[in-house]
């Protein structure tokens, strides 16, 4: 499991037609017809590309056939929502490419981290109905496991809100879940990092309340405290106080998945095409990941908040729960701003924008947005793990056509490098964490072409000026020079090393 899209403020340009030798995207009215709201899902499949244009060079538009034949994503599930209501579903693609049966709107796909927003308003509807301490020492409420002591025990408290806003303290940040007959472990093994756990132990090493930063670990804790007070499990609880007052249909936390679901289930793909050995991963930590939804039921989950939130529908969960939810719990407004459960998209004036999350399993790729004030959103759903980049793409294309969402195209302009400067950064430069690979690096022109085989296959990059090198799926490398000025290391994103083979 990824970490979720950051929601922040963008200062990206737009594909104009000047600037880049392209067609300006069409835009359609605010309130279109019927037939309208089918030409809208029909553009969505129209006018997709990397995020990354270049200045001056025309852009290569595609299908979205195309560009999930380039990710190799067999399947894609969108659900879109204008002044919260559900306005159109499109789907494009197959479930399973052995079968070849069709993806529809009532498929399902693993909803990765978009489970913890789905968990936190399960856990604040039963806060709403119940005594429950959202500021207390989780030691407190836990009866089943104890939080190891830390340093900061004693003076700074692991709460329910800080561990459902990231602000905790607590590490592991995701779970890759279990393969098909892999043993399961109980939440308090994941919590100690025991057979079978497949992570290491949940501790607390940041001061809690300072900083924030993203959790599964956490989360799972939040589960574990929640099921002790209630003294119930999370999947009836869920479909309880959140699935079945939504008429969330389509939605499970059961793990592995229910058989009500598994009749309409998309199988999982790996980034070079070839199916999860064994089908979906189960996960242990349904609170941080173990979900089954829809498009069109996570988009009522958002538009449930958002109604109570403005006080249009709180016959779910009040006013003051919902906005409770969409406070702000990171100790600055600078991005990424978490609520309880939700990310928040927020305005430099400090006001909310929107709200979502992102989600990733083996295999699933799946993100959520809902405008606050307009009640405009979409939820995307995929089953391939380079879906992500897929998502990308389709956010980009909702905000040009529909102007709804944050994500705009980045418009970058190359710097020129001689022959010379360019193939001192050519050459094999070893990676041993997290994996271990040789990058390959081949001068082409304005830059070089990488190869880190099986994973990576000729991925051009482009001179930006210095030690920069960028791609236009969004990714970036720089170089690290000796004393001397000889290339010793290569950086990737995320902070991942590749040191120079001699």
């Amino acid at each position: 499991m990824k970490t979720n899209k950051i929601f922040a403020s963008l200062t990206l340009s737009f594909c104009l037609a000047s600037l880049l030798g392209c067609t300006e995207p069409e835009t359609l009215p605010a309130s279109p017809s019927p037939a309208e709201e089918s030409k809208e899902a029909n553009l969505i499949k129209t006018g997709l590309a990397e995020r990354i244009r270049i200045e001056g060079q025309e852009v290569d538009f595609q299908s979205l056939e195309q560009r999930q034949a380039f990710y190799n994503v067999p399947g894609v599930s969108v659900a879109f929502m204008r002044n919260g209501q559900l306005a159109w579903t499109m789907q494009s693609g197959v479930k399973d490419l052995t079968t070849g049966l069709v993806v529809d709107k009532d498929t399902v796909f693993q909803a990765g981290s978009i489970s913890k927003p789905a968990f936190a308003t399960v856990l604040m509807k039963y806060r709403q109905d119940n005594s429950l301490d959202l500021d207390t020492d989780v030691n407190n409420l836990l009866t089943n496991w104890q939080l190891p002591e830390h340093e900061w025990t004693g003076q700074e408290v692991v709460s329910l809100r800080r561990l459902l806003s990231h602000t905790a303290g607590t590490t592991v940040h995701g779970f890759p879940g279990y393969a098909a007959g892999e043993a399961v472990p109980t939440l308090q093994q994941v919590l100690d990092g025991v057979t079978p756990a497949n992570t290491s132990a949940v501790v607390v090493d940041i001061q809690p309340g300072t900083q924030m930063r993203y959790s599964g670990g956490g989360t799972t804790l939040a589960q574990l405290t929640l099921q002790d007070v209630s003294g119930e499990p999370l999947p009836p609880m869920a479909q309880k106080l959140l699935f079945t007052p939504l008429n969330m249909t389509r939605s499970s936390f059961e793990q592995p998945i229910s058989p009500t679901l598994s009749g309409n289930m998309a199988t999982p793909y790996n980034d070079d095409g070839s199916p999860v050995e064994g089908g979906a991963h189960t996960y242990a930590t349904l609170a941080a990941a173990g979900m089954w939804s829809t498009p069109s039921d996570m988009l009522k989950m958002a538009s449930g908040v958002r109604s109570a939130y403005l006080g249009l529908e709180t016959d779910w969960i009040t006013k003051a729960t919902a906005q409770e939810i969409l406070t702000n719990n990171t100790p600055t407004n600078k991005a990424p701003n978490v609520g309880i459960g939700f990310f928040i998209n927020m305005g430099e004036d400090g006001k909310i924008r929107g709200f979502g999350h992102g989600g990733a399993d083996k295999g699933f790729m799946s993100q959520l947005y809902l405008e606050l004030d307009t009640g405009n959103g979409y939820a995307i759903m995929t089953n391939g793990d380079r879906g992500t980049q897929l998502i990308s793409e389709l956010e980009i294309r909702l905000k040009e056509a529909l102007d709804v969402g944050y994500s705009q195209a980045e418009v970058k302009s190359l710097v020129s490098i001689s022959q010379t400067e360019l193939s001192k950064y050519i050459g094999t430069y070893v990676v041993t964490t997290p994996v271990d690979v040789e990058i390959v690096l081949q001068e082409a022109k304005d830059g070089f072409v990488l190869n880190a085989l099986p994973n990576i296959e000729n991925e051009k990059y482009f001179h930006e000026g210095g030690d920069r090198f960028f791609a236009k799926n969004g990714s970036s490398i720089s170089f690290e020079l000796d004393d001397n000025g000889i290339v010793k290391t290569l950086v990737m994103d995320n902070d991942i090393l590749g040191e120079r083979k001699e």
